[in-house]
Order: C-alpha cells, then structure tokens, then sequence
C-alpha cells in the first residue's frame, strides 16, 4: 500500500505534466534542436565507429554503449506492453510524442553533464550531481547528496530487482517451454552467477564498463531490430489496421 501511494504521487499527473512541459520548454528554447539538427547528429553519429578514446578515458561509442545499455531492454519491452494494456492502443502515439519532446530533455542533459563534468586521474566523471553542485549555487549543494543517495536505492530497486527479475523470468520461460522445472535454487544460482559477472565488470571502472558495453549492447540492439523488423514482416497485414487503432485511441480513447 505504501509503495502503491508513492508511486500515484511519483508518477501522477503532476509529476507527466512537469516532464513533459520541461520537454516542451527546452524544445521551444533551443529551436526544436531535436528536428533542427537530427541530420548533424546522423552524420555524427557514423564518426562514433572511428577512433577511440583520449587519453585513460572511454571513446565516444563506449559512452553511447553505456547509455543505451539501460535504455535497450526492461523499458523498452515490459515498459511497452504495459502501457498498451493500460491505455490501450491510443498510448503508443503519447508515447511517440514523449519521445520526440524527450529529445530536448536528453540533449539538455548530455550538453549540461559535458560542461560540467571534471577531470580525474582516472578520466572524466560528471553526472546530475556535479551539475547541481557546479552550475547551481552553494545553497543548493545539499541537492546532490539527496541525488546521489536516492539514486543509490533507486540502483538496488528499480535497476538490480528489475533487470534481474526479467533475466530470470525469461531463462523460466524458456526452461518451461521445452519441458524443464525451474526452482528457487536455481534461480538464486542464477542471481549469484549474474551478480559475480556484474560485479567483475564494476570493479573494472569505467574502461571496463565501456568494454563491456561496447561488446554486448551492439548485439542486443541488433537482435532488438531484427526482431521487430521479423514481427512487422510476419504481420505485414495488421499494420495499417494497427496505425488506425493508434491514432483511434489517443484522439477518441472511447470508441
């Protein structure tokens, strides 16, 4: 109950409407910069698979890799399919206009996280907390360890719990599907196994967090696309039915 009536007020309306209307505000104060420099940010993108990084730092494909690698996965998919059943077809075009609006907000966020980030001797680290504590006033200072430490929770809860209980539930699918039993034991292994290969990869620091990301994230984007471009191919004569139902729900949610 507890967790329920934190999560109404979290993400209530109030909480919609102040993301997307800071979306909305960074769109309209740097000109659209999602739609005016989309074809600059292609092509930039292709110099991403050209040189590596400075110096003890990640390159600049490591730090694609690393951001993707929470973006492709539990959200995508789970995330998804959730909406659709809540709000029914009508979502998937909200969904699209909070992504287009989003575009801002990341742009924002990543301009602001390079201003702001500081040099170690063991490379570059920056994030929310160092632009609180270095672009807002000293009397705002406290905010980043109120950051830092929700973010702490939120990274046992919300990251860890999720991914590795999508993880698991998966590997039981499969297990099920050709006959097997699955167990509690087997899926504390599981947990083990996966929290020992995490926790190598951690310890590594950044260089190693990007290598990992580097390898992995490619492939299961790859296979992400391939999937969705099978499912589309599969049921080529259900798309036009569905981009009706689409633009159905999201402008008469009622019919």
């Amino acid at each position: 109950m507890i967790l329920e009536s934190l999560n109404r007020i979290v993400w209530g309306a109030p909480a919609l409407v102040l993301i997307l209307g800071t979306g909305l505000f960074l769109s309209i104060r740097t000109g659209f910069v999602q739609l005016r420099l989309f074809p600059e940010a292609a092509y930039r993108f292709l110099d991403l698979f050209r040189g590596s990084g400075e110096g003890k730092g990640v390159s600049s494909l490591q730090a694609l890799c690393t951001a993707l690698a929470a973006t492709v996965g539990t959200g995508n998919l789970v995330g998804v399919a959730g909406a659709i059943a809540l709000g029914g077809p009508g979502a998937v075009f909200w969904m699209w206009i909070c992504g287009i609006v989003g575009m801002a907000t990341k742009y924002a966020e990543a301009t602001l996280a390079v201003h702001c980030r500081v040099q170690e001797k063991s490379g570059y680290v920056g994030g929310p907390m160092y632009m609180i504590r270095r672009a807002l006033g000293k009397r705002w200072h406290w905010l980043a360890g109120v950051y830092s430490f929700f973010g702490l929770v939120a990274a046992f809860g919300v990251g860890n719990a999720t991914q590795i209980n999508a993880v698991i539930t998966g590997i039981n699918g499969v297990i099920r599907y050709f006959g097997g039993s699955v167990s509690r034991t087997c899926n504390l292994a599981i947990g083990f196994v996966l929290a020992v290969f995490i926790g190598a990869m951690l310890l590594g620091g950044a260089n190693r967090i990007g290598s990992a990301a580097e390898m992995l994230v490619p492939v299961a984007s790859a296979g992400y696309i391939l999937l969705c471009l099978g499912v589309l191919i599969l049921r080529r004569e259900a798309i036009a039915g569905a981009f009706t139902s689409i633009l159905t729900g999201a402008f008469l949610p009622g019919r």
